[in-house]
């Protein structure tokens, strides 16, 4: 039986007959010594490396530069371009509506509803959880906009249990901070619950997000002269 034998010099593989099992003997290609090995071990000495190698057989490890899959120009221009579009109309509506009219109900839900998408995909780029394969194209702007349109539905939300516990007089002279817990913890709970079963985020990426939502939501209420949350009358 023919023994298998790699040189480790020059890489070189021949065969040797079983009696020279042990022995130590020259390489047929390079003439250094190496040691033929035994039949109850036979090994490849050295293998052959995969790869690219250099000149005397070593393995050469190319690196390359890990391309950024968090940032997308698209994604954020398109969150911008929302946000700045949101602002415009909330200055050209300011005082055109009245707080707790049907009208300021329904241009706030509705712009939320626009808007929450927007945002939803911006944050998402930041707050992905990077042990996961991230979403990327169509499948990325369907979860966006489902997570968009849940934030949107929190407001109404926080409006229906604001609405079972307190009268539109006592909103509209203001409510005391205790009072808006309650409508205030259920809207975040739906505003977690939507970005973590759409986005895969982690209960406090979850919560930042809905959380960047709030906050823009709630500052373009203040542009159009409109309380920050319902029934919160400061001074």
């Amino acid at each position: 039986m023919a023994i298998q034998v790699t040189c480790p010099g020059c890489l070189k593989r021949f065969s040797v007959a079983d009696q020279h099992a042990g022995k130590q003997g020259p390489c047929p290609n390079c003439k250094k010594t190496i040691t033929i090995p035994k039949l109850e071990d036979q090994v490849v000495i050295h293998e052959q490396p995969t790869g690219p190698v250099d000149s005397k057989g070593r393995s050469v490890l190319k690196t390359f530069r890990k391309k950024d899959a968090k940032f997308s120009p698209v994604i954020a221009g398109a969150a911008a371009g929302g946000l700045v579009l949101a602002v415009i109309f909330a200055v050209l509506l300011k005082g055109a509506v009245q707080a707790n009219t049907t009208a300021a109900i329904g241009i706030m839900v509705g712009g939320a509803a626009l808007l929450g998408p927007l945002l939803a995909a911006g944050g998402y780029m930041f707050l992905r959880d990077d042990e996961l394969e991230p979403y990327h194209g169509a499948q990325l702007w369907l979860r966006a906009i489902a997570c968009g349109v849940a934030f949107a539905l929190a407001w109404v939300v926080f409006g229906f249990i604001l609405s079972r516990f307190t009268t539109p007089e006592d909103v509209a002279k203001g409510l005391q901070f205790w009072q808006l817990l309650i409508p205030l913890a259920v809207m975040f709970m739906v505003g977690l619950l939507a970005a973590y079963a759409s986005l895969d985020l982690d209960p406090t990426g979850a919560i930042m997000l809905f959380a960047l939502f709030f906050i823009c939501t709630g500052l373009l209420r203040l542009i159009m002269d409109l309380p920050f949350v319902p029934g919160l009358v400061l001074g």
